[in-house]
């Protein structure tokens, strides 16, 4: 568990670091983390997990931006068992102002899924594509950094030996470079 928490704070420690010196200007990037749940895997009688991960983009204008996400969850179930599922995901994204003090956005996409299924003595992995739709709400803090909530349903196609498409609903912190 230190490792991720290390490379999560080199990461937010980096934003700041492009933030100030005005590296960029139409990047932007952020960590996000909150529940994943399955939709199925009654199975292996899986929980929710804590989903963690980092996104980052280019805006083309105010309107229209390419989003891509990196997030990973470990499931807990019966006995040893346990699913880690790591999701890479690139799509456009379509932000809307509601007022100065809030953006909404609406996403949809192509995803990777890499599925590691432990049960014991039996260990499998897989890779699947898959489809993710999501919607999210921001709220800017100061000057280039933003709160927000993310909400992705994540279609995975035939995810055998678990049969299941996964929800996140996750709290992000971003910035603009």
């Amino acid at each position: 568990m230190r490792k991720p928490a290390f490379i999560l704070t080199a990461f937010i420690i980096l934003l700041f670091s492009f933030q100030t010196s005005g590296f960029c200007t139409n990047w932007y990037a952020g960590a996000q983390a909150g529940p994943e749940f399955l939709t199925s895997g009654d199975d292996y009688d899986l929980d929710t997990a804590i989903a963690f991960g980092i996104y980052g983009g280019y805006k083309f204008d105010k309107l229209v931006s390419l989003e891509a996400n990196l997030i990973t969850a470990t499931h807990d179930g019966k006995g040893d068992s346990e699913l880690n599922v790591t999701s890479l995901l690139l799509g456009p994204r379509l932000t809307g102002r509601v007022t100065k003090d809030m953006d909404i956005y609406a996403d949809a996409g192509f995803g990777v899924y890499i599925l590691d299924l432990d049960l014991g003595p039996y260990d499998r992995s897989d890779t699947k594509a898959g489809l993710y739709l999501g919607a999210g709400i921001e709220f800017p803090l100061k000057r280039g950094i933003k709160l927000g909530m993310d909400f992705k349903y994540h279609a995975i196609f035939d995810n055998h030996p678990v049969d299941s498409d996964t929800v996140t609903l996750l709290m992000r912190l971003g910035f603009d470079l």
